[in-house]
C-alpha cells in the first residue's frame, strides 16, 4: 500500500463533511422554481468569482513575501498561474447574466449573501494570519464540485433559460477537473507542516459549509 499523500488525507476530510454540500446542493438544482432562483444564483455566483481574483492576489503576495518558506514559494507560482487561468471569468459569467435581460450595473451593485461574505471573506483571515497555503483548502472545494455538462443541459432544458445562460458554467465543467487534478499535484509536492495540513482541512470545512448555505 502507498503512502497517503497530502492531497489523499485532505480528500479522505473533505469526504467527511461533503454531505451537507451535496445536500443543499441537490435541493437546489432540483428546486420546483429553479428557474426563478437561478439568476439570483448566478449574481451571488459572479460576487465569488469577483471576489476570488483579488483574494487570490492577495494570498499571492503573501506567499511571495515569505521567500524562506519553500510552501509558501509553491503557493506563490500556483497562484500566479491559476490568476491567469480565472481571469476574466467573471466577466464570462456577467455577459451570461446579462443574456437574461439582467444589467450589469444591477449585477455589480448586488448585495452579497452573508454567506457570499463568509465564503470569501473568512479565507483572507487564513491567508493574512494563518499560512497563504490555506487558500488550497478553499480552492480544492470550488474546483472539485462543479456540475457536469450533461446535468446543465438537463436544467437549462427543465428550466426553460437560454443556453447563453449557461456558457460560464459549461466551460468551468470542462476546466475544472484539469485544474483539480493541478491542485493535487501542486499539493503532494508540498513539504507541508503537521499544522499546515490540520488548517488546510479547517478551511476546506468553512467552505464546504459556506458554499452549502449559499445553495
Amino acid at each position: 500500500m502507498r503512502t497517503p499523500t497530502h492531497s489523499d488525507i485532505l480528500w479522505s476530510k473533505i469526504r467527511l463533511a461533503e454531505g451537507r454540500l451535496n445536500s443543499a446542493s441537490n435541493l437546489f438544482w432540483n428546486h420546483p422554481d429553479l428557474a426563478d432562483l437561478l439568476p439570483h444564483f448566478l449574481i451571488q455566483l459572479h460576487r465569488v468569482m469577483r471576489g476570488g481574483i483579488a483574494l487570490m492576489q492577495t494570498a499571492r503576495d503573501r506567499a511571495a513575501s515569505l521567500a524562506a518558506d519553500p510552501v509558501a514559494r509553491d503557493t506563490a507560482a500556483y497562484l500566479t498561474l491559476h490568476i491567469e487561468e480565472e481571469k476574466d471569468h467573471d466577466q464570462w459569467l456577467l455577459s451570461d447574466i446579462e443574456s437574461l435581460g439582467i444589467p450589469a450595473e444591477e449585477v455589480l451593485q448586488a448585495t452579497p449573501l452573508p454567506a457570499v461574505v463568509s465564503l470569501v471573506g473568512a479565507q483572507y483571515f487564513w491567508a493574512l494570519h494563518i499560512h497563504p497555503v490555506t487558500l488550497f483548502g478553499y480552492l480544492i472545494v470550488l474546483e472539485g464540485y462543479p456540475p457536469i455538462t450533461e446535468q446543465l443541459e438537463e436544467i437549462r432544458q427543465r428550466t426553460g433559460l437560454p443556453a447563453t445562460a449557461f456558457r460560464c458554467l459549461k466551460s468551468h465543467a470542462e476546466d475544472d477537473p484539469d485544474h483539480i487534478a493541478t491542485l493535487n499535484r501542486t499539493l503532494d509536492a508540498m513539504p507541508l507542516t503537521p499544522e499546515q495540513t490540520k488548517f488546510l482541512a479547517l478551511s476546506a470545512f468553512h467552505t464546504i459549509d459556506a458554499v452549502a448555505s449559499v445553495f
